[in-house]
């Protein structure tokens, strides 16, 4: 009966593991793979491009002035 409780725990496990990677979000990539991207559309292409580019710079000068502020004061 051991054996069968050992088993039963791990098909309880591997059940549990594939819901939770279900009903998880993605961090990383999560818009990448939209069917509702319209690629023709000029206007959608070139606001993303910019947007993401203002959110990295964006980024890039929390982390300076928080480095600079903090560690190298």
């Amino acid at each position: 009966m051991k054996k069968q409780d050992q088993d039963d725990q791990v098909r309880r496990a591997k059940a549990a593991l594939t819901r939770v990677e279900q009903q998880s979000e993605k961090i990383l990539g999560a818009g990448s793979n939209r069917s509702d991207d319209n690629e023709n559309d000029p206007i959608d292409y070139w606001g993303k491009r910019i947007g993401r580019a203002i959110g990295y710079i964006i980024v890039i000068i929390l982390i300076w002035q928080l480095s600079t502020t903090y560690f190298f004061k």
